[in-house]
């Protein structure tokens, strides 16, 4: 084509590039989506299928070309501790999936790994997410507290209104700015009693050093695998994290099986200290078997079996991973062959060095890497097992005393329930002898709930990110969390929490934590476990509310221990003053009331407390002068609905002297915690809480019964209001809802009709109406947002309201600024339709083929925009033969699109573009 007399604007030239689907849209290297989780583990899995559920667009970002991180990548024996029944939502869902794939009608929880991974791709398939392999996070961009958008190493820029990071290091919190730490609290900092340096118990001694002629060296020399100099004071502080491994998949299937071969560099002398282990355990036990050198977990279908450490020189690669949380991807990588190597040496020792009994090299020998796992990677993990790397430090740390102590949480997203668990930190050569240090193993009594504010920035920091994994927890509190089901749970209910922030329009640190249960509990999750204590201190973010007046204390002693907050009145405002307190409680029935406060001779003798029940108000006085050690019973068996309706105010009405208020304990009342009125109690939210004129997105109420399931079919009903005609604007609602037989919800659908509407933005509420067989909680009456077409939203931001009424101004094809581009397509350029515009498009000649380029609204979904070329104005041609889209520029609030022609044969030619309005 030559540069004149090829090119004739007809009108404007364009390229479609809307959203039309659910789904993401990546062009020329952006991802755009509602939220974008970053880590294809298991809990990566999770959060995206929670939140693209609940009708949002969901990219999955994953690190290599697998997802299901651990779960799919060796760790086959899970751990669930002595709680199952704990796992809920869609980890539960997910090992009912295994269990189905093995024709087992019950929760697998012993599998292979490609099983998982089957699975888990299964998961992502049937809820639409889109998911993108290979990638790794190169920066961040914040402005005002929010991601705007994460760059990948290759270039691919994601943009999304939520971030959710489910990487076990914290990759993308940390580049967000996030506070985090790496390594172990000292015991003083969380009051933790097993914080810090811990030196271990040896059960059978091993001499450290290299042996010379003269016998040991005490001072050089040390063995391999043995770190210098000794370890600090117990309870120290430092920023080692517990070490790594790989959980092998191991099959004694000769038909089925790799041979374990000699990594390169391979020694016996790096496993010394390994035949060392071996004659101690033999001088004591006379022999020793292979699965007390390595646990040889032979339980998984096929003959396989999930290979972990077991001894004191084990699979563990202890020492060795100290750089890993915080370093490159090329560094992690390094240190990543270097555990390899050991590992596989370490096998290949066991099975074939003079230095191991012939017993265990018998038994080692039969094992070989299973053929049918991890195919692309030689039968060897795909990841390496990642126990602890960086955590998050947020608004609400979770510690020992959570596990252990009853120090609990109001706003549970999911429960924990595993021992306290950290293994090895590092070796040593103390007295002689080869000693492990850092190895923690403390059971838990019950499962106990995970906070909300342990998966979210502290306030004042990032808004818009959820992070799952590498949460907010000390090194101790992570012990008991850092379990797959765990993460699986805890990724859940961020893929929930950011779909709720998205419709609320609210930092993730203000989501509406009662609508986020109560999504939580209708999608399966557990949040409570029975008996299921709540406590609420004053420094609880939610649930508390006070007068003015109130202030810290300024001696300690208040919960939680060791140092804990309290308020006073200052001993003013007498009559006026108040903080009251409103749990959200796990289920109805009889509770018993506890008070926590801080004594002094200077404090009131009689502080009203008012308790406010299902049943009744009692007020209680309180002597605040009598020392106060622990819980203090104020009341027995109260009833108290589900949910927060109850109540306990401390006044200071009457009083002479301080008065304080710190915490109270909500605890079951013993065997009458199971009795209920015989009614269900009905609440209700806004599952999705906007629904669009344009596009696919319906909205959605869902009632909820959070006390459990129905034993028999319940009808709720409903009453409609808000600004949105039915029947007009939306499909109506017929005022009542049925909830099945064994289920504890049921959604209204909010289905619109595509007309246009009056404004932006109409409403749809729904209020529960009472009825003799439920009872109400707090959450009556929730509402769907049902929004115009956005092209409509244009108009009403550029033209007034007399402009609207006139087409002749405001209509498609207007050209009120006399430019030539009709509105409808300075709507899809994203230029102001008043003003004129001489240069929308900037043609160019490169390589003797014509191109054009242009500005593509981000914020025009709803109109198409199509380029077609004639040589005669008479006959038009479509398709990358004649035109092709060349480059695509992403700026966020618009694309720079360059068309180039494609024939440069011809010398003559028209092109023209087209703005046209897609269907409902």
């Amino acid at each position: 084509m030559s540069r004149a007399g090829l090119h004739k604007l007809v009108c404007a030239l364009g390229f479609i590039l809307a959203v039309l689907a659910a789904g993401p849209l990546r062009a020329a290297g952006l991802v755009q989506s509602d939220i974008c989780v970053y880590g294809g583990t298991s809990g990566g899995v999770t959060a995206a299928v929670a939140a693209a559920r609940l009708g949002k667009n969901v990219c999955l970002i994953a690190q290599n070309n697998h997802v299901g991180g651990m779960t799919s990548g060796g760790l086959g024996v899970t751990d669930v501790g002595s709680f199952p029944a704990s796992i809920g939502g869609l980890a539960a869902e997910f090992y009912l999936r295994v269990g189905a794939t093995y024709n087992v009608p019950a929760p697998v929880f012993w599998l292979e790994p490609h099983v998982a991974e089957q699975n888990f791709w299964q998961m992502l398939s049937q809820a639409g997410v889109a998911v993108y392999t290979n990638e790794q996070l190169a920066s961040v961009t914040l402005s005002n507290q929010v991601i705007t958008q994460i760059i990948l190493a290759d270039g691919t820029v994601c943009v999304a209104k939520e971030f959710i990071d489910t990487t076990y290091e914290g990759d993308l919190m940390a580049m967000a700015g996030v506070s985090c730490t790496v390594g172990r609290e000292s015991s003083a900092t969380y009051g933790e009693s097993l914080a810090g340096v811990a030196t271990n118990s040896v059960a059978f001694p091993c001499n450290p050093y290299i042996l010379t002629t003269n016998g040991p060296t005490v001072t050089t020399n040390l063995l391999p695998l043995i770190q210098a100099g000794a370890p600090p004071a117990n309870g120290t502080g430092d920023s080692k994290v517990q070490c790594y491994n790989f959980r092998l998949c191991l099959c004694q299937n000769p038909t089925n099986q790799l041979p374990i071969t000699a990594p390169p560099g391979y020694s016996d002398a790096t496993y010394e200290l390994m035949h060392r282990y071996i004659n101690a355990y033999i001088a004591v036990s006379n022999t020793v078997p292979l699965n007390r050198l390595i646990d040889v977990q032979n339980i998984l279908p096929n003959q396989k079996a999930d290979i972990n450490a077991y001894a004191d020189i084990s699979t563990d690669f202890i020492g060795y991973n100290y750089t890993y949380p915080t370093n490159t991807y090329a560094a992690r990588q390094l240190i990543y062959q270097q555990h390899s190597n050991y590992i596989a040496g370490l096998l290949y020792y066991l099975g074939n060095s003079t230095n191991v009994p012939l017993n265990v090299r018998t038994n080692m020998l039969s094992w070989g890497y299973a053929k049918d796992e991890f195919q692309d990677n030689g039968g060897w993990p795909y990841p390496l097992y990642v126990r602890e790397a960086r955590r998050m430090i947020s608004d609400y740390v979770m510690t020992q005393s959570n596990a252990l102590s009853g120090l609990t949480v109001t706003d549970s997203i999911a429960l924990a329930s595993y021992t306290l668990d950290s293994h090895p930190v590092a070796r040593y050569a103390i007295n002689n002898v080869s000693v492990t240090e850092g190895g923690v193993g403390v059971s838990v009594p019950q499962p106990y709930p995970i906070s909300y504010r342990s998966i979210v920035p502290k306030a004042g920091q990032c808004q818009n990110l959820f992070c799952t994994f590498a949460l907010s927890a000390s090194h101790v509190g992570f012990g008991s969390i850092r379990l797959e089901p765990t993460f699986m749970m805890t990724s859940q209910s961020a893929g929930t929490a950011a779909s709720l922030a998205i419709d609320e329009q609210v930092p993730v640190q203000s989501v509406s934590y009662p609508a986020l249960a109560a999504q939580l509990l209708a999608n399966g999750q557990v949040l409570w476990w029975n008996p299921g204590s709540v406590i609420l201190t004053v420094t609880s973010t939610t649930g508390v509310t006070a007068s003015a007046g109130w202030s810290p204390g300024a001696n300690s002693g208040g919960w939680p221990l060791p140092n804990g907050v309290y308020w006073t009145d200052g001993n003013a405002n007498k009559g006026s003053s108040y903080v009251a307190f409103n749990p959200y409680l796990p289920a109805s029935g009889y509770y018993d009331v506890y008070a926590w406060w801080v004594s002094a001779s200077n404090r009131a003798t009689n502080t009203p407390v008012d308790i406010v029940s299902a049943t009744a108000t009692n007020r209680v006085y309180l002597n605040q002068q009598i020392n106060c050690t622990n819980w203090v019973k104020i009341a027995s068996s109260n009833y108290f609905n589900a949910g927060a309706s109850g109540s306990v105010t401390v006044r200071n009405a009457g009083t002479t002297g301080y008065v304080i208020a710190n915490a109270f304990l909500w605890a079951p009342s013993g065997a009458a915690t199971t009795t209920t009125p015989s009614e269900p109690v009905m609440e209700i939210v806004a599952s999705a809480a906007v629904a669009n004129e344009f596009g696919t997105n319906n909205g959605r109420f869902l009632v909820i019964c959070p006390n459990g399931t129905n034993p028999a079919p319940e009808t709720v009903y409903y009453t409609v209001g808000g600004s949105a005609q039915a029947g007009v604007d939306y499909a109506a609602l017929p005022g009542h809802v049925t909830i099945p037989v064994g289920y504890i919800s049921a959604s209204i659908p909010v289905i619109p009709l595509g007309g246009n509407l009056a404004q932006n933005q109409a409403t749809i509420t729904l209020t529960l109406t009472a009825a003799a067989n439920y009872t109400l909680t707090n959450l009556v009456s929730a509402t769907v947002n049902l929004a115009d077409w956005p092209y409509n939203d244009w108009k009403r931001a550029n033209f007034t309201a007399a402009q609207l009424a006139n087409p002749a101004i405001s209509g498609d094809s207007a050209t009120p600024a006399n430019d030539g581009l009709a509105n409808l397509m300075k709507y899809a350029l994203g230029l102001p339709p008043l003003t004129p515009s001489a240069n929308a498009f900037h043609p160019g000649v490169s390589h003797g083929l014509f191109s054009l380029t242009y500005s593509q609204s981000a914020a025009a979904p709803d109109v198409a925009l199509s380029f077609a070329w004639s040589p005669d104005l008479l006959h038009w041609h479509t398709g990358p033969g004649y035109l092709q889209t060349n480059s695509v520029i992403n700026q966020i609030t618009n694309q720079w699109i360059t068309l180039q022609a494609t024939l440069p044969a011809v010398t003559n030619g028209f092109i023209k573009a087209q703005a046209t309005r897609l269907p409902p």
